[in-house]
C-alpha cells in the first residue's frame, strides 16, 4: 500500500470542520454499551489507516506535543545520550502535573530530539512516544475527549474517528446532525 500524502494545514481545518460532529459521536459512543466491541472496532481500523499513513513524513506529534517521561525513561535515554540523569533532567526536561508514573515532559516544542522527521532517540524514546498516539490502548470510549484533541494533530486519529463514525452510522442513533 502506497503511504498518503500527509496535509497537516488541510488535518487541522478538517478537523476543525468536524469537533461539533466528534463531539456529538462521543456523546453516542458513551451511550454504548459494548466498550469492547469499540476497542476491537478502533483497533481494526487503527490497523488499516497506520498501514496507510507513514509517520515519518509528519512528525507533527514530535513538533507540538511534548512527550511526558517515567523516571525508567529518564535513564534509558540519558544513558543514550551519555549523561546523567540530573543533567539529562536539567538539560531536556521539565516538571509536569502527570503525577509519580511520569513526573516530566520536554521543555521545549518541537522535540528536542527531532532530527529532520526523525526521532534521533527513537530505539529508546519514551513510552509516550511509543503509545502515541494510543488507540491500541483499552478504554477508547473513556479517552474520546482526548482523541477528539488529537484529530487535530495527528492524521491517524482524524482517519480513524472518519472511518468509526463511517462504521457506526447505522446505530440507532443518529450524532451526525444534532
Amino acid at each position: 500500500m502506497t503511504p498518503k500524502q500527509i496535509d497537516l494545514v488541510q488535518i487541522r481545518k478538517m478537523a476543525a470542520k468536524k469537533e461539533k460532529e466528534n463531539w456529538r459521536f462521543r456523546q453516542f459512543l458513551k451511550g454504548s454499551e459494548d466498550d469492547l466491541g469499540i476497542d476491537r472496532l478502533v483497533a481494526e481500523i487503527t490497523e488499516r489507516v497506520w498501514a496507510g499513513i507513514d509517520c515519518t513524513t509528519c512528525a507533527n506529534c514530535c513538533r507540538e506535543l511534548q512527550p511526558t517521561f517515567s523516571a525508567e525513561d529518564v535513564s534509558r535515554v540519558a544513558r543514550r545520550l551519555g549523561m546523567d540523569r540530573q543533567q539529562f533532567i536539567n538539560m531536556y526536561l521539565q516538571e509536569t502535573e502527570h503525577g509519580e508514573s511520569n513526573p516530566w515532559n520536554t521543555r521545549t516544542t518541537p522535540c528536542p530530539f527531532l532530527k529532520g522527521n526523525l526521532c534521533s532517540i527513537y530505539e529508546d524514546r519514551p513510552g509516550d512516544c511509543i503509545d502515541y498516539p494510543h488507540l491500541y490502548n483499552p478504554g477508547f470510549v473513556s479517552r474520546t475527549w482526548s482523541m477528539i484533541e488529537r484529530t487535530f494533530t495527528c492524521p491517524i486519529v482524524y482517519e480513524v474517528m472518519e472511518e468509526m463514525k463511517k462504521s457506526l452510522r447505522s446505530e440507532k442513533r443518529a450524532y451526525k446532525k444534532g
